[in-house]
């Protein structure tokens, strides 16, 4: 039925990926590569969302990861297939207890009872690459342990092969300008290669950790190193109810103040991204824990990085587009090395103004983040502006951030929300203790670089020798050769002197014979005075070493 390339060495799992692509009425895509012989009654279809979904859902594992980071790139596909991606749960059958034992035993070198106090046997929850699991420590702290499923790597190893070359075949034969999937490709096998190492995740929560040591209101947990591998990773156990919990059940959830909650969990991602710069990429209801007036965040699989000069670059874009500044917006673009410079700048900034427009008498509080983000990223691609991984995995944690709060709080307005938070953040950056050490970094840099100048300068001075030194070369070479050209050149009127005296003497020999004889007689002594000279500078030419 299918025709696969027999190099792939997992072709069971390459006929069960197209047979359940020709379940979902897409084989139409197959027989146009070529992997599926054609039928009289094929038809072209589009893969509608919902469509999608049940097909990754069916292919389980990596395809389920595919959905879900697909579903926070609203660069790369659209935006009705982002929201039903979105839906995506990476909800599996639990692996049997005796394996999450020989898993702990091999990579920890001890079996659970010699590691820790009590172990739950029954997962709290259990996904595609690995389940979670209540243990205590033999010190009695509560942890959480995530053990990743045995053969899940081979399985994924041989999913991502199989969707490289899908990628591949797809772009060659079925073209069209919606999605590239080589670069989607290209982003699902970071974000897998990242999700099967524990030790990437686990470094990352440190960093979290370290960020919000001083915060009160926000937890972030203790990662136990000692305990911790590339398939195993211990955590400090977070009490408390997800977000999910409190939207999905309100009824049971009345006591909590869901209006300063959702300002909590805004000041907190805003700190990630303006002071941070590293920031949980999606922060939906089901990856935030509510307890006691604080709030927790728990899985890192993907986040955000941002530096100091992307923050002020960003902050421009976002005030310049909140503020309906064309030029402004045009110039953020240009700085944050988004647009090529040979851009068509005016043109640029009119589909700006058209598609922008509808925000231009609204008041600030009443603009809709979600509509203008999606709106930039439209404009974006019809002139080829490239964006950063980060730069939009930052625009969707906004969105999300947006969704949920207004879950919380049906009144919620993002800029409103965010605006406490960046006037604190100006007068933070304001202040005459961040102005010193704003100072002193620069006058640092300025030490460091009088600290290396006086060996700078010897470089500066050798090169400068060095040049005088050709340049006299290059100046006495200049002046032997002019010194030759005007030895030749009065040589050469010599010679044509002795050639006119030599034509007067012949044309004189029968009128004037003494006049003839004269004109020999000079011809012959500059002959020899042209041979002497000649001679005298071959001799030291000879003797020059």
């Amino acid at each position: 039925m299918f025709s696969i390339p027999r190099r792939f060495a997992g072709i069971k799992r390459f006929e069960q990926v197209l047979s359940v692509i020709t379940k979902h009425e897409l084989g139409f895509f197959l027989e146009r590569s070529g992997l599926k012989k054609k039928t009289f009654f094929s038809k072209r279809k589009t893969a509608r969302p919902v469509e999608l979904r049940m097909m990754f859902e069916e292919l389980g594992a990596s395809f389920i990861k595919l959905g879900q980071l697909l579903s926070l790139r609203p660069d790369l596909i659209p935006k009705e297939y982002c929201d039903e991606l979105s839906k995506l749960q990476d909800d599996c059958e639990p692996i049997p207890y005796h394996e999450v034992e020989h898993v702990i035993k091999s990579e920890l070198k001890m079996p659970i009872n010699k590691l820790f106090r009590s172990f739950e046997k029954k997962p709290i929850a259990s996904a595609s690459v690995g389940q979670v699991h209540v243990a205590r420590l033999k010190n009695n702290k509560k942890v959480a342990v995530k053990v990743m499923r045995p053969g899940i790597r081979a399985l994924m190893d041989t999913d991502i092969e199989i969707l490289e070359y899908l990628a591949r075949l797809f772009k060659h034969y079925v073209k069209q300008s919606l999605v590239d999937p080589e670069e989607i490709f290209e982003e699902f096998k970071r974000y897998s290669q990242d999700e099967l190492d524990y030790m990437k995740e686990a470094h990352i929560i440190r960093l979290f950790h370290d960020n919000f040591k001083d915060d009160k209101k926000v937890k972030i947990p203790l990662v136990y190193e000692k305990l911790t591998t590339k398939r195993i990773l211990t955590m400090e156990f977070i009490e408390g109810v997800e977000i999910r919990e409190i939207i999905c059940h309100p009824g049971h959830y009345q006591r909590v103040d869901k209006k300063n909650l959702s300002q909590l969990i805004v000041n907190s991602v805003m700190k990630q991204i303006f002071i941070d710069g590293l920031f949980h990429a999606d922060p939906h209801p089901g990856n935030i824990i509510f307890n006691k007036g604080k709030i927790g965040f728990i899985d890192f699989g993907i986040v955000g990085k941002i530096d100091e000069g992307m923050k002020e670059k960003i902050g421009f874009l976002f005030i310049s587009l909140l503020t309906k500044d064309t030029n402004g917006i045009v110039k953020a673009f240009i700085s944050l090395n988004l647009v090529d410079d040979d851009v068509d700048a005016d043109a640029l900034k009119k589909d700006i103004v058209e598609t922008l427009g509808e925000y231009y008498d609204a008041s600030i509080e009443k603009v809709d983040m979600v509509q203008l983000f999606l709106n930039s990223l439209a404009v974006a691609k019809k002139h080829k502006i490239m964006f950063s991984r980060d730069f939009v995995l930052l625009g969707k944690a906004l969105l999300t951030l947006q969704g949920l709060s207004i879950e919380l709080n049906p009144e919620f307005n993002l800029v409103r929300a965010t605006h406490p938070f960046l006037v604190k953040l100006v007068k933070q950056k304001t202040k005459p203790s961040e102005f010193i050490k704003s100072l002193t970094n620069e006058a640092k840099r300025f030490a460091e670089f009088i600290h290396g100048l006086p060996g700078e300068s010897k470089k500066v001075y050798r090169t400068i020798e060095k040049a005088d030194i050709a340049l006299d070369s290059i100046n006495t070479d200049i002046r032997g050769l002019t010194r030759e050209i005007r030895i030749e050149s009065w040589r050469l009127i010599m010679s044509l002197l002795v050639a006119a005296f030599v034509i007067g003497a012949s044309l004189t020999y029968k009128t004037d014979s003494f006049m003839s004889k004269a004109f020999i007689v000079l011809a012959a002594i500059i002959l020899i005075y042209l041979l002497f000279t000649v001679f005298r500078d071959n001799m030291r030419r000879n003797t020059l070493p």
